[in-house]
């Protein structure tokens, strides 16, 4: 009984023992470090970093309108007045119905440009008129200081007839290229041109006379 007693004793002092020396190795070992994982290295601070820019965009093109201008076709005598050919000459209405008028594209002319000049007959009235602008009608008079310098009717090879139904409101023009030469009746030589000056141009049409335009030669 009492041997047992020792042997207890002696198991309970040897495991004291132990127990001290663990705990005493593990006092001087210390705590385990904890196990964490490497912090990731600290990105740019938002508020410091540039601002993104976005690449800019290019507009969708906008279509430009044609500036070309629209085709027309051009005008004829038919779409303002009906011509039809007479052998005898015949107006339906009177002198106040139609009136006449002379014009030059230019009002003055180097040396060496051809001067334009323009009969216009228009209808005054409110309802058509029919008027004879054939070539035995219509004659273009040039005169310089008084002096009577050209006509167009002077060397004119042969002349007809033309009665044009003009409406109301309605307009014809005759054209004109004076080659700045010089005429006399019956269409005798005149061997020189026009001098420069100013020129006095009227158109006539049968009775019908225009007034007075006049334009410079130089």
């Amino acid at each position: 009984m009492g041997v047992l007693a020792l042997l207890v004793i002696a198991a309970l002092v040897v495991g004291a023992v132990l127990l001290g020396g663990l705990l005493g190795r593990s006092a001087e070992a210390g705590p385990a470090a904890p196990t964490t994982a490497p912090a990731a290295e600290p990105g740019p601070d938002p508020s410091t970093a540039p601002p993104t820019t976005a690449a800019p965009t290019t507009p969708a093109p906008t279509p430009v309108p044609s500036t070309a201008p629209p085709s027309t076709a051009a005008p004829t005598a038919s779409s303002a007045a009906t011509a039809q050919p007479s052998s005898t000459p015949g107006d339906t209405c009177g002198p106040s119905a139609v009136t006449l008028r002379a014009e030059t594209d230019r009002e003055s002319y180097a040396p060496g440009e051809t001067p334009v000049l323009y009969l216009l007959v228009s209808n005054e009235s409110d309802t058509p008129c029919t008027v004879n602008v054939g070539t035995s009608q219509m004659e273009f008079v040039l005169t310089l200081d008084d002096e009577r310098v050209f006509s167009s009717t002077d060397c004119q090879d042969g002349s007809q007839d033309l009665e044009m139904t003009i409406e109301p409101g309605g307009e014809e023009r005759a054209t004109f290229e004076w080659a700045r030469n010089r005429t006399v009746p019956g269409c005798e030589a005149v061997g020189e041109e026009a001098a420069e000056g100013t020129y006095s141009l009227v158109t006539r049409l049968g009775a019908r006379s225009s007034d007075p335009v006049t334009f410079t030669l130089s």
